[in-house]
């Protein structure tokens, strides 16, 4: 079986780089796996018999190639470097992604009973992700496909705050960082910069909170949370299987948001083979919830489906979830309103707005409409700068950011989002389960497409010559003579359920 893609995956060993690669092998594709080691060192990648054979059997191909960290910062002049090797290797494959997740371990050493930063230790790690990102831009030049680069939700904050910084400190920062001051190599601010040759628009960025789980293809990965016990409780691989996507302009995901790896390694792998279809330069994010489904393939095509059409709006549409159907409207929006929300809003990351304006309270609009106003407090007098939306419908939840009172100056919908407005959306996502939960409404239904079946080849004996005809062997010849006989009949069915009485027999005389 011929391998039906070419994917190149540059990232360190284990972490979302290996559940991606192995996931794209194992759907028969072809992938090669660049492996970048620490700095003086090197990874060992171990993967699990049974993922091999799975990629085995799906007829694809996994090859594996790498260099240390110290190498790949080295210019590509330098004879030392292994930069060169990066694109020689890779060649010219169809996409690409790359990640620099994996390269946080050993980031803290436990000193007494807290855990304190070690200085050296992030110097160490940022060289570590440096070499990450040099390596994916010199793999990224030859291609022309799907080019995925998975970043956390807080790698813009920190390349902000670097761009900030003056050019003398932002020098003297990176000079510090890289073994070999000036000689080493250019780094670009993160991955989608790294791949992007210029053009950032044609990078599709996946975004993600604070990362938990073992790749499946580890030797060390287990099911289970600990040893054999009586009630045996399943790691949270796959009690968090549930997963939402959502634009980077809802501001739906802050530092409490978490995700899996295994959702973001398959997700990753999905898009970049193309099996499910997204357009270059959408900026999403990615969060886990509880749940153990699996989400099959038409499920991302919808979230990615609804991110697009969140997008066609302007940003004016900040939230949108479907449901199956909702049995009662006016009930759903009256929770909402009269439940959810009151509860929301009191909560310490709301009521600790104490700057600005901030989300004070909701108010029901007609049968299926819900407004949550926020207000700020300018000479002594209440104003209210803008509100939040929820539509109820049928087939699910939205979220609109609208404008406050425009008698006060605050007529436009406000850019950016506004004031424990992540806070709002990401509750509202758990108040859709809840709901679920509730039975306010039915969760959505997604229907599966049909696998096209492959005829399956016998397969010829290398013992025979390609040119010799092949002799079917005659069928075997059964004897019946032991045995119950087949497809008779008898002339007269016998009765059933009783048993024939023979007569009384005489007395015999003497």
């Amino acid at each position: 079986m011929n391998a039906e893609r070419s994917l190149v995956v540059v990232s360190p060993a284990g972490g979302v780089g290996e559940v991606a690669a192995v996931k794209a092998a194992s759907k028969g594709n072809s992938v090669k796996w660049f492996v970048v080691s620490p700095p003086e060192k090197s990874n060992i990648v171990n993967l699990s018999q049974e993922s091999l054979n799975e990629i085995d059997r799906a007829g694809g191909t996994l090859e594996i190639a790498g260099a240390d960290a110290a190498s790949l910062i080295l210019p590509m002049e330098d004879p030392s470097s292994s930069l060169p090797s990066v694109s020689s290797w890779t060649g010219r494959a169809d996409d690409i992604i790359c990640t620099v997740d994996g390269a946080f371990k050993g980031l803290t050493r436990r000193k007494g009973d807290n855990e304190q930063k070690d200085p050296e230790l992030e110097e160490l790690v940022q060289i570590w992700k440096n070499a990450v990102k040099v390596a994916g831009k010199e793999a990224s030049k030859l291609m022309k496909g799907e080019k995925i680069a998975i970043e956390s939700v807080n790698e813009e904050i920190l390349t902000a705050a670097q761009q900030e910084e003056d050019s003398n400190s932002i020098g003297q920062f990176v000079g510090s960082l890289l073994p070999f001051g000036d000689k080493s190599a250019a780094v670009p601010n993160n991955v989608a910069e790294a791949l992007s040759n210029g053009d950032v628009s044609k990078v599709t960025i996946l975004r993600h909170g604070e990362l938990f789980g073992q790749p499946e293809s580890s030797p060390n990965f287990s099911p289970l949370r600990r040893g054999p016990l009586l009630n045996a409780q399943l790691c949270e691989e796959y009690t968090m299987r549930s997963a939402r996507v959502d634009t980077k302009i809802s501001n739906l995901m802050d530092k409490s948001s978490r995700t899996n790896r295994q959702s973001l390694g398959e997700v990753a792998a999905l898009v970049a083979t193309g099996e499910v279809p997204m357009s270059n330069g959408l900026d999403v994010c990615l969060s886990s919830q509880l749940g153990g489904d699996l989400n099959p393939v038409e499920f991302w095509e919808s979230e990615f489906k609804r991110c697009i059409n969140m997008l066609s709006d302007d940003g004016a549409q900040i939230f949108e979830t479907a449901f199956s159907s909702v049995s009662d409207v006016p009930r759903l929006a009256d929770w909402l309103a009269t439940k959810w929300a009151p509860a929301v809003l009191r909560t310490y990351d709301i009521a600790a707005i104490r700057v600005g304006a901030r989300p004070v309270f909701a108010v029901r609009e007609g049968e299926d409409k819900v407004e949550i106003i926020w207000q700020t407090l300018i000479d002594m007098q209440t104003i209210n700068t803008g509100k939040m939306i929820v539509q109820v419908t049928n087939s699910g939840l939205t979220a609109t950011r609208a404008a406050g009172d425009s008698t006060k100056g605050y007529g436009s919908i406000s850019p950016k989002p506004l004031a424990g407005e992540e806070v709002l959306l990401r509750r509202l996502a758990e108040a859709a389960s809840q709901a679920i939960d509730k039975g306010l409404a039915k969760k959505p239904l997604v229907i599966r497409r049909k696998e096209k079946k492959v005829p399956v080849v016998p397969a010829v004996s290398s013992i025979q010559a390609a040119g010799d005809a092949v002799v079917e062997a005659p069928a075997p010849v059964v004897d019946r003579s032991s045995g119950p006989r087949s497809g008779t009949r008898r002339s007269r069915e016998r009765a059933r359920g009783s048993k024939k009485k023979s007569p009384p027999s005489t007395p015999k005389e003497e």
